[in-house]
């Protein structure tokens, strides 16, 4: 390991035990025995269990933002690929939870969406519509925030907002400052400082509908979060970078 790639909390903790050796050698070298001798034990002594203490609660740094932002944009890109070589192309629908609690995606063929989505089928034919019936790519995560963080979805508008920038600011800490507030019927979240920009602008590259027919996982757990507080139908009416940040339109489906 070179130096170079030591990050600041093993740098210190290295030089505190290296401080802690050096008076120790010189209060041993010394042997004066007298309070200057007593002080160097003591100091390194101090340093000595400072350093330990650094190295074992540190718990390391997390993976760069600008890494983990391209870990699911292939994933995004590919499935909205995937769906307009299927010759469909309309925007997702994000379904308020059935009674299991399951949250499903639905990005219809044509004007009309199918009636009924029977369960287990990722493309729906009916007489009266057909679409792509998935989980949205924000599905896990989801469950994760409902299991671990124990969050519930207020129907409130005024709570919901609130609700929003508590999951993307506190909770996920992926922006700040979040700003959530309704603009007639569309629901508008602004993440400034989003740590996650390069995904979307990576997304936007290949091609803006990706992130209107499928939705990565960030605006589609937006859109999941709208559509049960609101319960009713919700789509991505655009997710548009901006300077360090992303603005995020949800809108109720007619």
């Amino acid at each position: 390991m070179k130096l170079s790639d030591l990050n600041d909390t093993y740098l210190a903790a290295f030089l505190l035990l290296g401080a802690a050796a050096a008076a120790l050698i010189v209060a041993t070298l010394t042997g004066r025995g007298d309070l200057t001798s007593a002080t160097l034990v003591l100091a390194g002594f101090g340093s000595f269990i400072a350093g330990v203490f650094l190295l074992a609660l540190y718990k390391g740094e997390p993976m760069d933002p600008a890494v983990a932002a391209l870990l699911p944009v292939q994933g995004t890109v590919g499935i909205a690929t995937l769906i307009a070589d299927l010759g469909v192309q309309g925007d997702a629908l994000f379904m308020p939870p059935g009674e299991d609690g399951t949250v499903v995606e639905v990005v219809p063929a044509g004007a009309n969406v199918p009636s009924s989505l029977p369960a287990g089928y990722s493309y729906v034919t009916a007489a009266d519509g057909a679409a792509v019936v998935m989980a949205p790519l924000a599905a896990p995560l989801l469950d994760h925030l409902k299991r671990s963080c124990s969050l519930e979805i207020p129907s409130d508008r005024e709570q919901l907002c609130e609700a929003i920038v508590e999951i993307f600011g506190n909770v996920l800490e992926v922006a700040g400052p979040v700003t959530a507030r309704f603009e007639g019927e569309n629901l508008v979240i602004d993440l400034r400082n989003f740590t996650l920009l390069k995904g979307c602008q990576a997304v936007r590259k290949a091609s803006p509908k990706c992130c209107t027919m499928v939705g990565c996982p960030i605006c589609s757990l937006a859109a999941c979060v709208a559509a049960e507080g609101l319960a009713a139908p919700c789509r991505i009416a655009s997710a548009v970078p901006s300077g360090d940040g992303l603005q995020i339109i949800i809108e109720q489906a007619a």
